[in-house]
């Protein structure tokens, strides 16, 4: 566990005064003191963690449009936009009075022409004798009237444009009394139980990201509501324009979402342990060198800023990793080491009030 302290440096610097032709030194007893409120903390091993945000949208693996598939004149709507629909549910009605009135003069000659091929059948099987020719005459009228039939019955079953699974109905793109044809788009239908997102990742994460890692997820507009899900699908080539891969995560089943909502997803790119961690704001640049200061004793036993040379690693936000520079134990000054020199005397004293925060 970090032990964190609160401290006060007291910056103390004595001033040696001159006194006659002798050059002799004396010592005061006046020191001027300059006092800076400081913590500092105790440099322990940690986890390092960072974060890629992206940003994806919603889809779902079922988005179609429904077309006509037989000339005829919308009648009906059997729901409205935005209604949500079960699996072979009608949604349009074109008109079938035209149809339903050929389905009853093709069922009186297939019966018809069935019988006619029969009784020429049985004459010309089993008793030996009639024409071969009016016997197949006979067949083929009867097939041919009842591929007519059997055809004629699904364009009636295809007069009711009906929802292929469970959805959304998303749009209806015609109107009643609007002659339609086979081909002309009708309805457009949303399924309702397979929510997705998609987004694209930086190609330079290619090697970081894997199907299975968790990923939190939030919407513009329930940013306070954050979803954990993890990732399902990774795309295995590189979009050559926006130099991203894809990638894919569910979502759990809830009508409140709509396609194409904008979403927000933050992926773990990295995680390292037992590392040292301390915040950008106590490095400072200083001669092309990054330098952090820690508290330190001189040869007089008085306390002391020390300077150090720091190697930085990664870093996320306002953290960063120090490689090479500190140890384990080093007491980092961080409030009040932006007015600190290498070497510079400090008195150490606790601020009561800030330790008892």
């Amino acid at each position: 566990m970090n032990v964190q302290k609160y401290l006060t440096i007291v910056v103390a610097g004595a001033i040696l005064l001159g006194c006659g032709g002798e050059s002799q030194q004396t010592e005061t007893n006046e020191e001027l003191v300059k006092t800076v409120n400081i913590t500092t903390k105790n440099v322990e091993p940690t986890t390092f963690s960072s974060y890629l945000r992206v940003v994806g949208n919603v889809e779902t693996s079922n988005d179609i449009m429904i077309s006509a598939e037989v000339n005829g004149r919308v009648i009906d709507y059997r729901v409205e936009e935005g209604a949500q629909v079960k699996k072979g549910q009608t949604i349009v009605k074109i008109d079938d009075s035209k149809l339903k009135q050929e389905k009853a003069r093709l069922e009186a000659m297939t019966s018809q022409t069935k019988e006619q091929y029969e009784r020429l059948k049985k004459v010309y099987e089993e008793d030996g004798i009639g024409s071969e020719l009016d016997y197949l005459n006979a067949k083929f009228a009867y097939e041919q009237s009842n591929s007519a039939l059997e055809s004629i019955k699904i364009d009636l079953e295809n007069t009711s444009i009906k929802a292929p699974f469970n959805g959304e109905v998303e749009a209806i793109m015609v109107e009643e009394g609007e002659m339609v044809s086979p081909g002309m788009a009708v309805v457009r239908l949303i399924g309702s139980d397979a929510y997705k997102i998609s987004a694209g990742v930086p190609a330079r994460y290619s090697d970081v990201v894997n199907v299975g890692d968790k990923v939190d997820v939030w919407f513009d507009t329930q940013v306070r509501d954050t979803l954990n899900s993890a990732i399902n699908y990774v795309g295995g080539s590189i979009n050559p324009q926006n130099r991203t891969f894809r990638i894919e995560t569910k979502l759990p089943n809830n009508k409140s979402y709509k396609v194409d909502m904008i979403a927000n997803l933050r992926l773990k790119t990295v995680e390292l342990s037992n590392v040292l961690v301390i915040s950008e704001e106590f490095v400072y640049s200083k001669d092309s060198r990054y330098v952090v200061y820690v508290l330190s004793e001189n040869e007089e036993g008085k306390s002391v800023a020390n300077e150090r040379e720091v190697k930085l690693g990664l870093s996320y936000q306002t953290n960063v990793i120090i490689e090479e520079g500190l140890a384990e134990g080093d007491k980092l000054i961080t409030l009040g080491s932006a007015f600190l020199d290498d070497g510079m005397r400090v008195t150490v004293k606790e601020d009561k009030k800030l330790a008892a925060n």
